[in-house]
């Protein structure tokens, strides 16, 4: 059986396949205004101009944070609606912190001040996009997880006494 926060580290690989190949798709126009996919984001945060490393740490990083999901969402009954809203809501949250802390701090900028927006602004509006999709499909796949019987459960007969 899996855990919750098991659960929510697989939820958020699926979150960050999805959400990955958005930022691969999606252009942004970097400081020597040539136009790339905003995954080179991701490459840059973690000093690499290597797609398929940008993608592994992407998916790194997806997988934390759905971990982190999971762990918060261990005690509650979500639904599959209520699961994709609650994603979502925790996509925008990562958005801000990613956006304005966690990408800036690897580029040694401090975190929360002109400088980190100037960073992250070209790719923002790409980035917003795929950090709500990133929640929605965890919180949804997550959903679908925890509500799947466990493995052998043949189900429950109601005798009716």
């Amino acid at each position: 059986m899996n855990t919750s926060i098991e659960t929510g580290a697989t939820a958020g690989l699926a979150g960050g396949i999805v959400s990955g190949v958005l930022l691969q798709l999606a252009r942004m126009t970097t400081p020597d205004g040539v136009r790339a996919p905003a995954m080179r984001l991701v490459a840059g945060a973690v000093h690499t101009a290597s797609v398929p490393l940008a993608w592994l740490a992407y998916l790194v990083y997806a997988a934390l944070i759905g971990a982190a999901f999971g762990w918060l969402l261990a005690r509650q009954r979500v639904g599959g609606g209520s699961g994709v809203v609650w994603g979502a809501l925790y996509g925008g949250f990562w958005w801000i912190v990613s956006g304005l802390v966690v990408i800036p701090g690897l580029h040694a900028v401090g975190p929360l001040t002109p400088a980190a927006v100037d960073l992250v602004r070209p790719a923002s509006l790409p980035w917003f996009a795929a950090m709500l999709v990133d929640g929605a499909v965890l919180g949804g796949v997550y959903t679908v997880i925890r509500r799947r019987p466990p493995s052998g459960f043949a189900g429950v007969v109601d005798a009716g006494c």
